[in-house]
Order: structure tokens, then sequence, then C-alpha cells
């Protein structure tokens, strides 16, 4: 009964939400950190897997308060938009609507001590029945009705073979620094009603759902083939590769590590301070494309045995800018915006600074200028059509019968063919 009634509070509660606002990857108290979802053995993966395959996805996250609490978990099916879909919790789930968190570690021999969360999907409990969008999201059980982390992930059935490929712009007017992108259906052998019609396509740029293109027209329809080709409307700014710096290592500082201090009890690391990168050539520098790898030296199990560090980041600049606000910004930000990554400007040293509590560990990032509400990537960071980028693309379908967003296809390509 008590696992039924908290169920009831969830649906209660995101079908409130549902009509109101699209969600997002959020962690909502300041003692969560570092939560993450990856296909298993895979930290950097994109969350998605296949609904008839074998991978699960793993789901973790810390508790800097450091007790065991009462968490549980439940998942929740969306729209295309990320947007609530209209079906029950009995038409998707198989098994108990929500779950208690049971795999828990406390941290070992770190200066901050946290508790270490594991969740796996799917599990013997609760299963995904359909394919689509899903959220996952965590509660006290103390407050049923108030999530502290919402993430999402994907469950896919294949019924579109995709082929892709990406080419740099050379169309005067364009500043040759542009991506475009050719994407080809193959539906044969497939039992979808009018997919030409009823497919829809989100091309993301490097995981990042803010940097998105949507596709609802073909270009060209052929037999069993789609191919949507409009460069004029299906193109990315290239961008730049991201920056880079590994805290796994306190004893040395390497690489971008200007220094690292000891001070109350903890570790800080100073980055090299970077600069404005609008009009330098590009360079080629290796990154992971603003993810993060969770790793410390001479430990078995990282997820437990990395500790906590601040981190400073610091960006030269005579004056600030008056046109908005600048934040660090990729999967360490959680590709949001928030005061702990919003960097402050110091009119003495002449530059902006950001301290962040961050989990030892091997780290991308960049400077994101944020005008009016509104993300630009490429203001401090220069744009190159030669950028390495990951796209990936999803394809939906559209089920009049069933009504809901089916993912039919994912495919993950480089902008570089290597």
């Amino acid at each position: 009964m008590k696992r039924l009634a908290i169920g009831l509070v969830m649906v209660l509660v995101f079908g409130v939400i549902s009509a109101q606002e699209i969600i997002h990857d959020r962690t909502y108290q300041d003692n969560i950190k570092t939560a993450i979802i990856y296909v298993e053995d895979n930290e950097i993966s994109f969350p998605s897997i296949d609904l008839q395959g074998n991978r699960k996805l793993n789901f973790t996250f810390d508790d800097l308060d450091a007790d065991i609490k009462s968490y549980t978990y439940t998942i929740t099916h969306c729209n295309s938009d990320w947007t609530i879909s209209n079906l029950f919790q009995t038409d998707y789930i198989d098994g108990y609507y929500d779950e208690r968190v049971n795999e828990y570690q406390s941290s070992f021999n770190t200066l901050i001590n946290y508790t270490h969360y594991t969740i796996t999907i799917p599990n013997e409990y609760l299963k995904p029945k359909l394919s689509g969008n899903y959220i996952i999201q965590i509660f006290d059980s103390n407050s049923p009705g108030k999530p502290i982390i919402t993430k999402r992930f994907l469950i896919t059935e294949y019924h579109a073979n995709v082929d892709a490929n990406v080419k740099s712009l050379s169309q005067p007017g364009y500043f040759f620094n542009d991506q475009e992108l050719e994407i080809k259906l193959d539906f044969s052998g497939s039992d979808l009603y009018n997919p030409s019609q009823n497919t829809k396509l989100v091309v993301l740029k490097n995981h990042n759902w803010n940097e998105q293109i949507l596709v609802t027209k073909p270009d060209k329809i052929s037999d069993q083939e789609i191919t949507y080709n409009n460069y004029q409307f299906l193109k990315f700014k290239g961008g730049n590769e991201y920056y880079s710096f590994n805290t796994k290592h306190i004893r040395t500082a390497i690489g971008s590590i200007m220094n690292i201090d000891f001070i109350d009890n903890m570790y800080h690391f100073q980055l090299y301070p970077n600069t404005d990168r609008t009009f330098k050539d590009y360079i080629y520098e290796p990154d992971i494309n603003g993810k993060f790898k969770i790793d410390v030296d001479n430990a078995s199990d990282p997820a437990t045995e990395a500790d906590y560090v601040y981190v400073y980041f610091t960006l030269l600049m005579d004056v600030p800018v008056q046109n908005g606000d600048i934040y660090i910004f990729g999967a360490l930000t959680n590709y949001g915006f928030s005061n702990e990554s919003k960097m402050v400007y110091n009119f003495e040293q002449k530059t902006y600074e950001c301290r962040m509590l961050l989990k030892q560990g091997f780290y991308n990032y960049q400077y994101v200028l944020m005008e009016n509400n509104k993300p630009d990537y490429t203001y401090l960071e220069g744009n190159h059509a030669q950028t390495e980028n990951t796209y990936t693309i999803l394809v939906y379908y559209y089920d009049y019968r069933g009504n809901y967003d089916r993912l039919i296809g994912v495919k993950e390509i480089s902008s570089v063919v290597k």
C-alpha cells in the first residue's frame, strides 16, 4: 500500500508538471553531486539502450551529507520534446512504479566524506516496456513529491537504419566554419505506417540538449528511403575543442594544472588562465567533447575513492563583457547555467574567476556567454569547421494507436573521419 501511495503521488506531481514545462537534467540540492547516467562500463557514453537488448544503464550520484538516506526512484515516459507523455505508468513500466535505492557505499579514505548511490536500469524490479524518452527521478522518502534529481535517458527500438555524414560548409558567406549534415533513413522491412509523415529527427551536438535541431520535414522520399539534406537548416557551428584538466593526481601539477594547494583540509587546484579564443587560429586538442570521467591515482574503485576538490578557473579579459554573463560549461555543469558555474569579474586582476567543487577526474570545459537567457557557445571560444564534434541523431515515430513518440533509431557520428 505504501509503495502504491508513493507511486500515485508521483503520477499526480508529474501530471501537473507535464502541462507546464519541459523536464531537464537537474540537481535540486547542494549536497547532491556528480549525478551521471551512462551505458554500463562507459562513463562518457550517451544514455541510450535497446529495448530488446541486454545492455543496462548505470545511474550514480553522491550525497555529501555522508549518511544513509531512504531514497526512492521512478521513471517517467516523455514525449520527444521532454514534456511528460499522456501514458499511464502501467503502459510503460514492467514491475514496481517506484523502488528504493538499495545499492550504496560510503566513500573510502577521502577528506570529504560522501555516500555513493547506484541504480541499474532495467533491473528485476523495474523495467521500461516502451521505447522513447524517459526521466529518472530520485526522491527522499520523507518528501515524496519533491524530486532531488531528474535525469534523462532513452530506450530505443530499431525500425530505421540511419546513415549520416558531416561535411564543412564551403559556401560564400558562411566563413567556412559550419558543419552540415546529410541523413538518410531506410525503412526496408519495417511495418510502420506512413513513416515519411509520422517521423521526425532530433540532432544533438556533443550530447548537449540545449544545442539541437528538430527536423520534421524530409527533403526527399523514394521507396523505403527518406533523405534530410537541407543544408541551410541542418547545420551547426563548428565551435572549438574543449579545454581539459585532470585532478587525479594530488601531489603533482600536470597538464593544465598550475599548482595544487592543501588548505583547510582540502585540496585546491588552480588551472592555468585561459584567454578569449574568438580570433585565434584553430589548434587541435584531443578532448571528450565536453564530458568528464571520474578517476584517481592508485584506486581500485574511483567511484568511492575519488575525493572532492576545489578547482579554480581563470579567464583573462582586460574589461568585463557588457552584454551578458560568462559561465563555465560542459557536463561538469550538467550542460546548464547556475550560480555555481557563473564567473565573477576581478577588476584588480582583470580576470573572470570561478571556483567549483568537483570530484577528482578528467574534465572538459568551455566558456559560454549568456545573454538574455540565450547561450552563445562561440563568443569566447571561436568557430572552426575543423573542430571534431559528435552528432547524435534521434529518430522518433509518432504512434497514433499508442499515442506516444517511439524512438526507432539512434546514430552517433563524428564530424571528423577517423
